[in-house]
């Protein structure tokens, strides 16, 4: 695992009514054999309240994860976040879930934003958090460009770790976008995908799958990146991305259309 601590500073901006909590850590940037964190610590050193992004390589989600005092962060269970800047709401109103960790003390508080979003974080002086009928958690964020950087520069070498061409990475200067009129928050994997033999085994499990886009906007090369340990999952998971993922190519400095790669993990859950 590598690991870079950097500097952040402290915009200046318009104070909220109550002080935000302020940054005890610089940025951290980690890499381990199939994910990329950044995370930063804020508020008391003791019992700090530490926010990380976890993007699916190349993929279009981020998710977020907050940990702290389980008397700050609230009771379990499923809940509605959203986060807002100065500027207003930064997404629609998500779904997560706030759990108790075992040591009795602490808590998490897990959701998902779109990869638009994170970037609109950015530069921002500070960004509440509302996670269900708890209080509102207002941080001094701080997360600047070299921190995102830094971030891509992880998932293009977990990329390259995967086998995909590093010429091919570097050539893109715009990512894939949804395809023109096609719904982005479409989920391209349904129940109706679950396999009948796992279903009926009642296998279950969580596969990472990456594939091609081609310049011309369609899926290929889907490929097993981790498995779930069944095969039949893992299989389906790269048929239904392969039979409906649809995008706006990939471009180049130039505005050519050109190849680009993403990856998702898909969980298959059995229902109850």
């Amino acid at each position: 695992m590598m690991r870079w601590t950097m500097a952040a500073m402290l915009l200046t901006g318009q104070t909220p009514a109550t002080a935000p909590l302020a940054p005890v850590s610089g940025w951290n940037v980690e890499y381990a054999d199939d994910l990329c964190v950044v995370s930063r610590a804020y508020g008391d050193v003791a019992t700090p309240i530490t926010i990380g992004f976890k993007p699916t390589p190349f993929g279009d989600t981020i998710q977020s994860v907050v940990f702290g005092p389980r008397s700050r962060l609230g009771p379990q269970g499923e809940i509605d976040v959203t986060l807002s800047t100065p500027s207003g709401t930064v997404d629609e109103p998500g779904k997560g879930t706030r759990v108790h960790l075992p040591d009795g003390k602490r808590a998490a508080i897990t959701y998902y934003i779109s990869r638009q979003s994170l970037e609109r974080l950015v530069d921002s002086p500070v960004v509440t958090i509302r996670a269900g009928r708890s209080a509102p958690l207002t941080v001094a964020l701080s997360l600047r460009q070299p921190v995102l950087a830094a971030l891509r520069r992880c998932e293009a070498d977990l990329l390259q770790h995967w086998g995909y061409d590093a010429a091919r990475i570097a050539a893109v200067a715009t990512r894939a976008g949804p395809a023109p009129g096609d719904n982005p928050k479409r989920n391209w994997i349904t129940p109706d995908d679950y396999p009948t033999a796992a279903f009926t085994a009642r296998k279950q499990g969580r596969v990472l799958i990456g594939w091609t886009i081609s310049p011309q906007g369609r899926v290929t090369d889907c490929r097993i990146l981790r498995s779930s340990g069944v095969a039949d999952l893992d299989t389906a998971a790269c048929d239904a991305v392969t039979r409906r993922g649809r995008y706006s190519p990939a471009l180049d400095a130039a505005g050519k259309p050109v190849e680009s790669y993403s990856t998702r993990y898909v969980t298959w859950q059995l229902p109850g």
